[in-house]
């Protein structure tokens, strides 16, 4: 397991899967996360773009996570904050 991968999942609170952790640690290129309800992806589209941040490649500022409700784009930005800050 990678030092990188330690940190995140320390973050997050709970390991990650490996599917879950290719999509996080993907290149920094565009991506698309399809996955059923109770899957993960708002705890990896959050680790996704902490990741992205923390590794410097990609501002915080410059990085655009849609979802399909508000109040799911509510949470993911909350959980995103909360890895950023913490």
């Amino acid at each position: 397991m990678t030092s990188e991968r330690r940190d995140i999942e320390g973050l997050l609170g709970h390991p990650l899967s490996d599917p879950q952790w290719a999509a996080v640690s993907a290149p920094a290129e565009p991506a698309v996360i399809v996955a059923g309800a109770g899957s993960g992806k708002t705890s990896v589209m959050s680790a996704r773009m902490a990741w992205l941040v923390l590794e410097g490649l990609a501002d915080a500022d410059a990085i655009l996570g849609l979802t399909f409700t508000t109040k799911a784009a509510a949470e993911l930005l909350r959980r995103t904050r909360r890895l950023l800050d913490g």
